[in-house]
């Protein structure tokens, strides 16, 4: 291509970059609580150099030039020679390795790109192949559990661990672990070791004694039903999670002390003749040094980090402390505690500069991490928009206080819209911890919880922030029973130690308490008043306890929809001292005047993201809250709507939800 025709190509691709990105901001609505347009930076990229990498091609060699002739044959040889404005297109493959970027780029416009070639399945694993030398185990197997059981055992040389990390040998809580409820708490998660073992791609479940490899096989159904909830179907609950996401009820290991031989038990016979695969770094995507910004991962998939328990949030893939990142279109799955994480990843200690700034988030899926998805302490600026977060929490270690689906201290100007976060087990969906500011969770789909919280945790916030046009269905407190966190457990929205937050048009039903749960904690400084909040223009339906609670009577609460709920719907107070109110009480405390009920034929399907909904009789159009001009589908709406987050509840009895916008193709 000539310089002349390269020059308009690049302004071709510029200008439909932009155009691209304009719809992307207007496709949903992307004001802020304050009013403001989140403030987006991307800028299209003229790549001025491109390396190549192909692990498998015969003619690959790291000391050659990264060439399409002559690729790379690792990432972490790219990593060390892109300079800004440069990326490393890499060719579908296995690659087994910890990536640590040697630096990042310096503008919008001068990024490091890594990537996946057009079409390629790249698949970077933190996880070495366990091949031959597989023993049969007799370590004192109790006669009468021997019967019929084969055990294997494998040493794990020290040369599987390249970075001198073996998570076999570390327990999952790092470092200080006196603060944990000891009599409340199952230690068991904590105490676990690190490393995960998979054969043909399936987990294994770990087991704390070598005994247990020979019990009967744990249960074939995951979870055990639970009570009908207003006479929808029976829910479950419990169970261990791993069956869940493809492990075997008897497939389990067991590792020695010292963390340098593993037993394991797999049903389908030896596992010489399986693919197995054992977790042997912590990361597979790291700078490293902290700080570094303008970095762009795309398409690329990420498997089995060995990683311990946060704090700190040290993910799967992480930016370090970095900031300007973009990460679009990745799958990350199977880490041990945190698949991502784009902040600061301790509270203590002074954090890199600018970490957490500006980060995009875009078009991934998130997986089968066992305690958080996303996590952020610090972000400002940072768009997390059309991701898949589903199955985090398999660990069972919510009592440790920092398992979501994805997770933030401090967020500022956080646009958290447009994914769906589902099939949620011991964790909150979403959880905003502390200090949050201005910060918008808009037009998402929470799906399928299992917590001792809520499905959104919003935590000692005193700015405002705004939860609109979300669907959040099924919640269910994970210590039935119990009243989970504080009284919150298997509620909707849990605004604790919160004040002044605006929670409008959205549908929250099927859960095992109550739509909005507040709690006080006058033991912590700095908490909120429980003053001062908007619950506006909601849909309320097929919630066990009720649709709101306030600790107080300076709230604000109208426009809201009640649907097959308790006939005492709304509560007053807290804790012992919690009175039930009906509509016409709830009513004279000024709260709902433009308030309704009705009865919902209500289900949903998580999986397939179909709603059904039909109402009895036709709702009516409430004023709109704080200028929402969309709904959750992206249509615009006008100055009164019917509540919920659908201009249009009754056009359809049956709708795809499916918040997710694709990204265009960027250069």
């Amino acid at each position: 291509m000539r310089r002349s025709e390269r020059r308009a190509f690049l302004f071709r691709a510029s200008c439909l970059f932009l155009c691209s990105t304009a719809r992307l901001a207007s496709g949903a609505d992307a004001r802020l609580p304050d009013g403001t347009e989140f403030p987006f930076w991307e800028r299209p990229v003229a790549f001025s150099r491109t390396y190549h990498v192909d692990g498998s091609s015969p003619r690959a060699d790291d000391r050659g030039p990264g060439t399409l002739e002559r690729p790379f044959r690792t990432i972490g040889q790219a990593a060390e020679v892109l300079q800004p404005g440069e990326r490393v297109v890499i060719a579908a493959g296995t690659y087994r390795e910890c990536v640590r970027p040697a630096r990042g780029g310096t503008a919008p416009d001068r990024m490091i790109s890594y990537e996946a070639a057009p079409g390629a399945t790249v698949v970077v694993k933190a996880s070495e192949v366990l091949r031959e030398a597989w023993q049969p185990s007799a370590e004192g197997m109790p006669p009468e559990l021997a019967s019929g059981v084969r055990i294997w055992r494998h040493e794990l040389a020290g040369a599987l661990f390249p970075d001198a990390y073996n998570p076999f040998a570390l327990a999952n809580v790092p470092g200080d672990w006196s603060w944990l409820d000891t009599k409340r708490v199952d230690m068991g998660p904590y105490f676990r070791r690190r490393g995960m073992i998979f054969a043909d791609g399936r987990p294994l479940e770990p087991v704390e004694q070598y005994r247990e490899l020979g019990n009967a096989p744990l249960p074939g159904t995951p979870h055990a039903p639970a009570r009908p909830s207003n006479g929808l179907p029976g829910r479950t609950r419990g169970g261990p999670i791993l069956q869940e996401v493809g492990g075997s009820p008897d497939a389990r290991f067991w590792v020695e002390h010292q963390g340098n031989v593993v037993h394991v038990r797999v049903p389908w016979g030896d596992p010489a003749a399986s693919l197995v695969e054992v977790t042997t770094r912590e990361q597979a995507f790291a700078p490293r040094q902290g700080g570094l910004g303008y970095i762009r991962i795309k398409g690329l998939t990420f498997q089995h980090g060995g990683n311990g328990f946060p704090p700190p949030q040290r993910g799967l893939v992480s930016t370090a402390g970095g900031h300007h990142w973009i990460i679009e279109g990745n799958t990350i799955e199977w880490a041990g505690g945190v698949a991502l994480d784009i902040g600061a990843q301790h509270w203590r200690g002074a954090p890199a500069t600018l970490a957490g700034d500006s980060h995009v988030v875009r078009g991934n899926t998130i997986r089968f991490a066992g305690v958080e998805g996303i996590g952020g302490m610090g972000t400002t600026n940072t768009l997390v928009e059309d991701n898949l977060i589903e199955w985090v929490g398999w660990q069972g270690a919510e009592r440790a206080w920092e398992a979501a689906g994805a997770k933030f201290h401090r967020a500022r100007n956080l646009l958290f819209r447009r994914n769906v976060v589902r099939h949620i087990r011991h964790a909150n969906a979403l959880w905003l911890d502390v200090g949050n500011s201005n910060s918008r969770i808009t037009a998402n789909v929470f799906a399928d919880v299992l917590t001792v919280s809520a499905a959104i945790h919003m935590e000692m916030s005193r700015a405002t922030n705004q939860i609109d046009n979300n669907l959040i269905w099924d919640v269910r407190n994970a210590e039935p029973g119990t009243p989970g966190q504080r009284g919150a457990g298997g509620s909707g929205i849990f605004l604790h130690a919160s004040e002044g937050q605006i929670v409008a048009q959205n549908l929250v039903a099927r859960c095992d308490n109550v739509g909005v749960f507040p709690v006080l904690r006058p033991d912590r400084t700095n908490s909120g008043s429980g003053r001062g909040h908007q619950v506006l223009n909601n849909v309320f339906a097929r919630c066990d306890k009720g649709g709101i609670v306030f600790v107080h009577e300076d709230n604000a609460a109208d426009g809201n929809l009640y649907a097959s709920l308790p006939e005492r719907f709304g509560g007053l107070g807290e804790a012992d001292a919690l009175r039930w109110l009906d509509l016409a009480a709830w009513r004279a405390q000024g709260w709902d005047k433009g308030g309704s009920t009705d009865e919902l034929e209500l289900d949903f399907d998580p999986d397939r993201l179909e709603l059904t909904i039909a109402a009895r009789a036709a709702w009516p159009e409430v004023p709109v809250v704080n200028g929402i001009d969309r709904d959750l589908a992206g249509q615009v709406t006008v100055a009164r709507r019917p509540p919920g987050p659908f201009a249009d509840p009754a056009a359809r009895r049956v709708r795809s939800v499916d918040p997710r916008v694709a990204p265009p193709t960027r250069p």
